[in-house]
């Protein structure tokens, strides 16, 4: 009798670690922070008039970017795998401050385009090239929308413009919007940066103008 319930009671802990194994296993992934698989889609973007940004792939050959970063170039250039590879323009809207340049992207996975929309005080990730210098990124959360500018938390710096706004859902990241710039105020005749605030351009808007370019 007493081996018998010794049997029993090795079978309830098996049975009980293996229940705890597979819910382990099939935990949704974390979104503590971006991983390689979504950072290896943002890019430096360059032009000969020596402007600097970054830019995002958002589908094989395209390269989302800002529109002001490409101003005054002629030619413009993609970094890809350590070199700067030249990009063609395939189409700019100043009024939303979005361009996408057609570049050979090899097997760099695009990073979707978001479809849901921020939530108040929802985390996101700033990732861009400040200043031309490495790949940067910072945490921070969504503020608010005023007509299509997602207002956050995540500082970014000068570079940056292009860049992605990420969010994540169950360890899956997306792009929630296009870093635009930084916010500033009037301080006698100079405008001073605030150090935590960024604006990126919806990703509602986004799918609309990459739509138009496919």
């Amino acid at each position: 009798m007493i081996g018998t319930l010794r049997k029993a009671s090795a079978a309830v802990a098996l049975s009980v670690m293996l229940l705890i194994t597979h819910s382990a296993a099939h935990a949704a992934p974390s979104c503590e922070w971006p991983d390689e698989s979504a950072l290896q889609a943002i890019l430096p973007v360059a032009t000969d008039h020596g402007s600097h940004a970054s830019g995002v792939v958002v589908a094989p050959n395209r390269v989302l970017t800002a529109a002001h970063a490409l101003n005054g170039g002629q030619q413009y250039f993609v970094r890809i795998d350590g070199g700067f590879r030249k990009a063609r323009l395939v189409m700019k809207n100043l009024a939303h401050d979005l361009a996408v340049l057609e570049v050979n992207t090899d097997a760099i996975k695009p990073l979707p385009i978001s479809v849901v929309e921020p939530s108040a005080s929802q985390t996101v990730w700033a990732v861009g090239f400040p200043r031309a210098q490495g790949k940067t990124t910072s945490s921070g959360v969504f503020q608010k929308n005023r007509q299509g500018a997602l207002h956050t938390s995540a500082p970014i710096d000068s570079g940056q413009s292009g860049g992605g706004l990420l969010s994540c859902e169950r360890g899956h990241y997306e792009l929630l919007g296009m870093l635009r710039g930084y916010g500033a105020y009037l301080s006698g005749n100079r405008y001073v940066k605030l150090q935590n605030h960024s604006v990126a351009v919806a990703a509602t808007t986004i799918h609309r103008f990459v739509s138009a370019t496919q």
